[in-house]
């Protein structure tokens, strides 16, 4: 059906542009097609410019446009009959609705339709070129927009795996780097919030309890932090004017690894380029990479949070934080959780812990009652003596000089720097092999370029190495390996008389209450313990390995190795 035919037509132009759909910033800039409907308009008198509407930065795969949807209301409202474009992928790259709007509705509409660059105007009589070129272009249109799709997926997909952030924004904490925006940052004054939320949470403050106490700080929510330094942030969870710290907010912190280096990328997507629609991504799907950048706390504090909300872990009534053994007691008999009770005697009341598999029947013969000021008690003391034991300077130290993985460490390390300095003095040799073979007409001017390059990065890559394993020695002599960190987190805590929350859960991973009252603790690091009191003869046997020597090629077989190296990189760009 053909447009009506009028002697005046009041018209919309529209103009939209997407980077996602591959537009070219330069030719379909909004300006350049504003220039060229208005040149067009000039040259027909008959139309009048009712409108300019614009969708800068939408996508052409939907109509779900701000400016698209007024104009359409315009022409509802019988404001405009005709609406001009640049092209037809202005209007839009999906095959079946661009040309469900040219086929159907605006004919259905009285609608003139005009594609400048396409010289189609819906007035004109329709020719059996129209009847094929119109469909032919909206199907290479959607094409097109589908092999964009594709290959931007396929480029945020290798960013995710090299670590880099392709988030919009950073999260709360960190900040997008000046010089690569892929890279991550700390901002040091919402950091210090991080820091101070995990801190509180192991100190055992509940979620709500510490966004509580940050509302009463009056500190900014991350969402509204983000406002506050010029970001366009925006959320759909907000319900307030100002958003403000919620337990949720906290939990999100305290969950993501983040925090310690690691960047999770890619737990939601889209079907397709065509369904805008968010979907949940797989867990073993998602772009996990470690040590992408500088952490804010440490692994240890990060563990140790997330044994904590693995935990029954419940606020004490009328108090902030929970009590100082939670989540860690558990039967020894039947392994279930210990829970606290009240004697619910007011002239003596007293708590106590049971086995809760005893109290709902499921097996448990004992209760396991033990009070816990007695429980208490004798942790602390476990704890008193555990430290004493670890932290008895002068056979500490003994212990650690004759670890053998230490002696072991440093020889293998230095055995590896003589390996690489061997490497670097071989690639120079072949330089200078090379610089001759050049100057002897047997190599041309680009092989001669191409493996120089190779041999300067082959070079370069073994210096690194070198002084990270010379990094690694100096570590293993100093002590400040993560085989001998762990003593570190019993120095902290060497002259202690009291039992809080933070001691239990940087230094206890489980307490179990047998019959009787016994009870046993095991400790945090204690393999590390255990492996540091071990007699000298029988550590010696403890993770030893072998290396394997890899034989060098000849100068020869390496120029090929190389050469194929660089045609297989030249085929991958």
């Amino acid at each position: 059906m053909e447009a009506k035919k009028q002697e005046e037509y009041y018209a919309d132009l529209y103009l939209r542009l997407s980077r996602e759909d591959g537009d070219k910033a330069e030719s379909d800039s909004i300006a350049n097609q504003r220039e060229l409907l208005m040149d067009y308009l000039s040259s027909h008198p008959e139309i009048r410019l009712h409108e300019v509407r614009t969708d800068d930065g939408y996508s052409g795969v939907n109509y779900d446009r701000p400016g698209f949807i007024q104009m359409m209301e315009a022409v509802k409202a019988g404001e405009i009959n005709c609406i001009i474009v640049k092209d037809f992928s202005r209007l839009g790259r999906n095959f079946i609705e661009t040309g469900k709007y040219i086929e159907k509705i605006f004919p259905f509409l009285e609608v003139r339709f005009i594609s400048v660059n396409d010289d189609y105007d819906s007035a004109r009589p329709r020719t059996s070129s129209d009847n094929l070129i119109v469909p032919v272009k909206n199907l290479m249109n959607d094409a097109y927009c589908r092999d964009i799709s594709i290959k931007i997926r396929s480029h945020l997909d290798i960013k995710r795996k090299k670590g880099q952030c392709i988030a919009p924004f950073a999260a709360y904490g960190y900040r997008k780097d000046e010089e690569n925006k892929n890279h991550l940052v700390i901002d040091e004054e919402p950091a210090a919030v991080v820091r101070e939320i995990f801190k509180k949470k192991l100190e055992g403050y509940s979620a709500q309890a510490i966004a509580d106490w940050l509302n009463g700080e009056d500190i900014l929510s991350p969402m509204e932090y983000k406002k506050a330094q010029g970001s366009r942030y925006a959320s759909a969870f907000k319900k307030n004017d100002r958003a403000s710290w919620t337990a949720v907010s906290v939990f999100r912190i305290l969950k993501n690894p983040i925090y310690i280096g690691t960047l999770v990328q890619g737990k939601r997507s889209t079907p397709n380029y065509k369904v805008k629609k968010l979907f949940d991504v797989p867990e073993e799907k998602w772009a996990r990479v470690p040590d992408s950048h500088e952490p804010i706390i440490s692994r240890e504090t990060f563990e140790s949070v997330a044994a904590l909300l693995m935990s029954d872990t419940r606020t004490a009534p009328s108090q902030d934080t929970v009590f100082p053994l939670s989540g860690l007691v558990y039967c020894g008999d039947c392994g279930s959780s210990m829970i606290r009770k009240n004697n619910s005697r007011s002239d003596k009341p007293y708590i106590y812990y049971v086995c809760s598999g005893h109290k709902n029947r499921e097996g448990c013969e004992s209760s396991h009652s033990i009070r816990d000021k007695a429980l208490e008690q004798a942790v602390l003391a476990a704890l008193q003596e555990h430290i004493a034991s670890v932290l008895d300077i002068e056979d500490t130290l003994r212990q650690i000089a004759r670890l053998p993985y230490t002696a072991r460490a440093v020889k293998r390390a230095d055995g590896r720097i003589q390996t690489r300095w061997k490497e670097v003095e071989k690639y120079r040799r072949y330089k200078m092999k090379l610089h001759e073979d050049y100057a002897d007409g047997i190599l041309s001017r680009e092989d001669y370029i191409a493996f120089g390059k190779r041999y300067d990065t082959k070079i370069s890559d073994a210096e690194k190495a070198v002084k990270a394993l010379e990094a690694e020695i100096e570590n293993l002599v100093n002590g400040n390996t993560g085989e001998q960190e762990w003593i570190g987190h019993f120095k902290e805590y060497r002259n202690i008389r009291e039992l809080t929350r933070k001691l239990v859960v940087a230094l206890i991973e489980r307490i179990d209450v047998y019959e009787g009252k016994k009870i046993h603790i095991l400790f945090r690091f204690q393999m590390e313990y255990d492996s540091a009191r071990m007699p000298a003869g029988s550590a010696l046997q403890l993770g030893e390995s072998s290396g394997q020597n890899r034989s060098v090629p000849n100068e020869a077989a390496f120029r090929r190795e190389v050469l194929q190296d660089g045609k297989n990189q030249q085929e991958t760009e």
